[in-house]
């Protein structure tokens, strides 16, 4: 049975108390178990500045809230392997998951497939995509729990994780870490 909740992000306080991310539109559906999460946002930054801020793996976990660990473990001509641990809640009880994900890159589009881990599936395309003047992203993510954690995905508990994400990458956008594109990770 296929289940499908599209859901329209727009105008969230976030967005208005930030000048460089606002207007999201997140949908998410499920079949089989395999979860499926799209995202559109528009951010108020250079592709590249963009793009450098989340490709810094080492420095993730300064921004990011679930996320407990993130370090790159070794770079190849063709892709970087990254170590991340994540960490939620599931009745009040702290759930962690691990993976290794084989990080490829097509100009600005990072493809990440899980080669080790806690998902029985994780695959994510991020398409950071110019526009005058600012920048659209999209993510296109599909992941498959295990069987008990599976049973705890929920569309709410996505859309908690999904408003918390982006509130976190605003942070991180509002850094003025990544503005200087000269300096690529």
């Amino acid at each position: 049975m296929k289940l499908a909740y599209p859901i329209l992000l727009i105008a969230c306080v976030f967005f208005l108390t930030s000048p460089y991310v606002y207007t999201t539109t997140y949908s998410f559906s499920t079949e089989n178990g395999m979860h499926k999460i799209g995202l559109k946002t528009k951010i108020n930054k250079k592709p590249c500045s963009v793009f450098n801020a989340l490709t810094d793996y080492d420095n993730l976990t300064r921004f990011y809230s679930n996320l407990e660990h993130s370090k790159i473990l070794n770079k190849y001509q063709d892709s970087t392997i990254v170590e991340q641990h994540f960490v939620g809640k599931i009745m009040n009880i702290d759930i962690k998951q691990k993976v290794i994900l084989k990080v490829k890159y097509a100009g600005y589009k990072i493809i990440m497939e899980q080669i080790e881990g806690d998902f029985v599936h994780y695959r994510s395309i991020w398409s950071i995509i110019p526009q005058k003047d600012n920048t659209n992203m999209t993510i296109d993510t599909e992941f498959k729990a295990s069987f008990l954690k599976n049973l705890f995905v929920s569309k709410a508990s996505l859309e908690r994780k999904n408003k918390t994400f982006l509130e976190n990458m605003t942070q991180q956008m509002d850094s003025g870490l990544y503005d200087d594109c000269s300096q690529k990770n």
